[in-house]
């Protein structure tokens, strides 16, 4: 292939990979649209419109998950995690988590001295407070289950069926593993808008992306989306509904407990990666002696068959001589 027609196939995976990100945008507006008609609140009912979109959106990308796979290699990889992968996924998830808690950390202290800063550190915290538009009093406690419910598991199947499994899926075909990641991470953290969400939303992108690589598994970057999400806002969240009666003193405590532990986890995150690392490079290994030994194996056969074709003519010229005497 001409480096010319390299640069096209690399190109149109980026415009594509736009486009399915486009689809993902415009199936949440499509959502927007139809509670606009409908005149319902979606600050009220926020966990609704949130679920409703996310289905929709998951929906939409399964079918082009599908789509892309018609004679194809299969775009979303499943292949089944080992114990002891699902155990590295679990530190990551909270290793992610630490980091995250630190990157707001040195945002805040950073916004000590520069005040536009903390307008846009007030405004990232309003945006993930389920309350900030509406006050608690007339949210619907169910709504707000369903937020949390939709938080912790809705919103990471569609934004990993979305980003992970069609986009770094599609990324993956024209580019090298490795900059499939950072370029399908790019993409996820540009949805997070030009905020303090997009510096982290970045790396976390490469975080559960290379999780996906490694394991070969569209279940690993559930898994881990699903963790972080759950000990980062729902556990907060579900705790914070007035309804329910915890303690605000004990509620504050379990948060500042997990963002601890989270702190302390990054180090051993690191060796959770580097142990995926290894199985990937085992399993590869693994995976190209199979491969060369089924090349040596049809050489065999092929090299049998053609020590059968001789010995049938050399039996065939005995039986002619046989049958002129």
């Amino acid at each position: 292939m001409s480096i010319w027609k390299a640069f096209l196939k690399k190109l149109g995976a980026i415009g594509e990979a736009l486009i399915w990100l486009l689809y993902f945008i415009c199936a949440d507006y499509a959502v927007y649209l139809i509670f606009e008609l409908l005149k319902i609140d979606r600050s009220i009912y926020k966990g609704t419109f949130n679920f409703c979109s996310c289905v929709l959106i998951f929906t939409v990308m399964f079918v082009i998950s599908k789509l892309l796979s018609i004679k194809n290699e299969p775009l979303v990889k499943t292949s089944r995690l080992k114990p002891g992968q699902v155990g590295a996924i679990l530190i990551i998830a909270m290793g992610m988590l630490g980091f995250v808690t630190l990157y707001i950390i040195v945002a805040d202290k950073i916004a000590t001295y520069i005040k536009s800063l903390q307008q846009v550190m007030d405004d990232y915290r309003d945006s993930v407070d389920r309350f900030s538009d509406a006050p608690q009093v007339i949210v619907p406690v169910w709504d707000t289950v369903l937020y949390v419910f939709n938080l912790c598991f809705i919103v990471p199947l569609a934004e990993e069926m979305t980003f992970r499994a069609v986009i770094y899926g599609r990324l993956r075909r024209a580019f090298k593993p490795w900059s499939a990641v950072i370029i399908s991470a790019l993409i996820f953290g540009s949805l997070h808008g030009i905020s303090v969400h997009i510096g982290y939303a970045i790396v976390c992108g490469i975080l559960i992306a290379a999780c996906y690589y490694l394991t070969d598994s569209i279940v690993a970057p559930v898994i881990l989306h699903m963790i972080f999400n759950l000990l980062g806002s729902g556990v907060a969240t579900f705790m914070s509904v007035e309804e329910f009666g915890f303690p605000q003193g004990i509620a504050s405590n379990i948060m500042l407990n997990v963002n601890t532990i989270s702190l302390m986890m990054m180090p051993m995150a690191v060796l959770a990666y580097t142990y995926l690392v290894i199985v990937k490079r085992k399993k590869d290994k693994e995976a190209k002696s199979l491969e060369e030994a089924s090349v040596v194996q049809v050489e065999l056969v092929g090299e049998a068959d053609d020590v059968s074709e001789e010995n049938t003519d050399v039996q065939s010229n005995i039986s002619d001589l046989e049958a002129k005497k």
